[in-house]
C-alpha cells in the first residue's frame, strides 16, 4: 500500500489504520464489505493513481460519492476503494447559470449556492444524497416535471477512465460515453467533475399533506386522475408511511407538493386532493431550498431493501393493495410505499436521448423496507418481495436507484434490450476489463 502513498496526495486508509471502519461504513447495514484499501483523492490525478494501483495489483474500482448506494455499491469487497468526498467543491455561474459539481458533493452543497442566486436544478429529495450516484442513474426530486431528471440537466463530465485518462465527455466530446453516463451508472469511469445546466426558480408553493390511511385510496386515485393533465410546473410525491412524525397518526399517505407558481393558482390545481381534507397541511409559500429541507435525513446503518418499479396505470386494484399492504407491514419498519410521476419535461426527451430507458412510464412505485434489527429481516424482506411481486407483472423496468436486488435480469430490463446492447458496446470500449463492476452492472460486450 505504500506505492499508492508515495503517488497519491490524499489519504490512503488501509485496514490496519484506526478510521478503516469509520471510512468503510455503509449506508445499508444490510451489506457488509471490507476494501482493500480505501483512497481519498484530492484532484483527479489522485483517482488516476488509485486506479492505476488496482490495476497494477489486479483489484477492482468502487467508488463512493455521496455513500447512500442503497445496494451497497459504494464500498467494494477487496476494492480500491475511491472515496471522493473531498471532491464537494461548487463554482455557480450565475450569467451562464450553470454549476460545476465535484464529484463527491452532496445536494446541499449545490443548493445553497444555486439558491442564493435564485437558480436551481431537479436533485434529490434528501439533501445529502450524493449528486453523482443520483445523476448517473436518473435524478428524481421536486423539480422534475418542470425540468427533468438530474442527468437531463448534465452539461458535461470530467471522467477517469480505467485505462487512468482524465477526458471531458459531453455532446461534442466523446458523445457515446455522454450517452451512457446519462442512466448508465458508474460502470464508464470514475466522474470526478459535472457541469449543470441551473434554472431560474424563484420563491414556490409547496409543504406537505398528509392524508389519514382510510383516506389514502381515494387520495391516490385523485392523484393518478392528475398525472394525465398535471401541468410541469407541478411535482407531487405521495408516500405510503407507518407514521409520519409531524403528526399523532399511525399509518398515513404524506404528499410532498412542488409547485413553481403561487399559492392561489396551486389552490386551484390541488383541490382534488384535499379532498378528503388532509390531517395536516402546510403548503404555502416556500423556497426550492425550503423545500428540499423538508425530509429528515435516512441515517446511515440501517438494514434496508428497496424496489422501484416503473409502471403506466395506477389501478383501482394496485392502489388498494398497496395502502393494504401498507397496513399489514411489520411494526417495527420505517419503510413504505413511494408513488412518484414521470411528466412534463421528463416525458419530452426522446427516449434514445439518453441511456435512461423508461420516459414514456407514467409512474415509478417503489416499495422500501427499512428496519433495525437483523432478527426481522425475514419479516421486512418478505413484506418488500410482496410489493414487488404485485408491481412485477405491471413494470416495465426499474428504477436502478431504488434497487436493492443486482441480477443481470435486474440490470438489463432497467435499460430495455436496444440500450442495454449499446451500453455493453460503450462498456466494452471504456472498461473492457470491468474494473469498475461495483454498481448495477453492464458486462462490456464479447469482443
Amino acid at each position: 500500500m505504500n506505492d499508492l502513498g508515495r503517488l497519491h496526495r490524499g489519504p490512503v486508509i488501509t485496514p490496519d489504520d484506526r478510521r478503516f471502519d469509520a471510512a468503510r461504513r455503509t449506508f445499508n447495514a444490510s451489506i457488509e464489505a471490507r476494501p482493500a484499501v480505501i483512497s481519498r483523492p484530492v484532484d483527479s490525478r489522485d483517482v488516476a493513481a488509485a486506479i492505476a494501483f488496482a490495476r497494477a495489483h489486479d483489484l477492482p474500482v468502487s467508488v463512493r460519492g455521496g455513500g447512500h448506494s442503497v445496494a451497497g455499491h459504494s464500498v467494494g469487497e477487496g476494492s480500491v476503494m475511491v472515496d471522493l468526498r473531498l471532491l464537494r467543491e461548487v463554482d455557480v455561474g450565475p450569467v451562464a447559470r450553470t454549476a460545476t459539481v465535484g464529484g463527491g458533493a452532496c445536494w446541499n452543497d449545490v443548493d445553497a449556492p444555486s439558491q442564493s442566486f435564485g437558480l436551481a436544478m431537479p436533485g434529490g429529495t434528501y439533501g445529502d444524497t450524493g449528486v453523482a450516484g443520483l445523476t448517473l442513474t436518473g435524478g428524481i426530486g421536486h423539480l422534475t416535471g418542470a425540468y427533468g431528471l438530474s442527468l437531463d440537466n448534465l452539461l458535461s463530465a470530467e471522467v477517469v477512465t480505467a485505462d487512468g485518462r482524465v477526458i471531458r465527455a459531453n455532446r461534442d466530446d466523446e458523445p457515446e460515453l455522454f450517452w451512457a453516463l446519462r442512466g448508465g451508472g458508474g460502470n464508464f469511469g470514475v466522474v470526478t467533475e459535472f457541469v449543470f445546466q441551473l434554472h431560474e426558480v424563484p420563491l414556490m408553493t409547496g409543504g406537505f399533506l398528509i392524508h389519514r390511511l382510510q383516506d389514502a385510496p381515494e387520495a391516490l386515485r385523485a392523484f393518478a386522475r392528475m398525472r394525465d393533465d398535471m401541468p410541469s410546473a407541478l411535482t407531487l410525491m405521495p408516500q405510503l408511511l407507518p407514521s409520519a412524525g409531524l403528526i399523532e397518526a399511525d399509518h398515513v399517505l404524506l404528499t410532498s407538493v412542488a409547485f413553481l407558481g403561487a399559492a392561489d393558482r396551486a389552490s386551484e390545481v390541488l383541490a382534488p386532493l384535499r379532498s378528503p381534507r388532509p390531517l395536516f397541511d402546510n403548503v404555502g409559500p416556500a423556497y426550492y431550498s425550503q423545500l428540499q429541507a423538508l425530509y429528515p435525513y435516512m441515517p446511515f446503518g440501517l438494514r434496508n431493501y428497496w424496489t422501484g418499479r416503473f409502471i403506466d396505470d395506477l389501478s383501482d386494484d394496485l392502489i388498494d393493495f398497496m395502502v393494504e399492504h401498507l397496513a399489514g407491514a411489520p411494526a417495527a419498519g420505517y419503510g413504505g410505499i413511494l408513488f412518484e410521476p414521470l411528466h412534463g419535461a421528463v416525458s419530452e426527451v426522446h427516449p434514445s436521448a439518453t441511456a435512461f430507458a423508461f420516459r414514456s412510464a407514467r409512474f415509478n412505485v417503489s416499495p422500501m423496507a427499512v428496519w433495525e434489527d437483523p432478527a426481522d429481516d425475514e419479516g421486512q424482506l418478505a413484506c418488500a418481495a410482496a410489493a414487488r411481486d404485485r408491481l412485477q407483472p405491471l413494470s416495465r423496468g426499474g428504477y436502478l436507484n431504488y434497487a436493492t436486488d443486482d441480477s443481470e435480469e435486474t440490470v438489463e430490463g432497467s435499460f430495455g434490450s436496444e440500450n442495454f446492447r449499446r451500453l455493453r458496446s460503450i462498456k466494452a470500449t471504456w472498461d473492457p476489463d470491468n474494473v469498475f463492476r461495483f454498481n448495477h452492472n453492464i458486462a462490456p460486450a464479447p469482443d
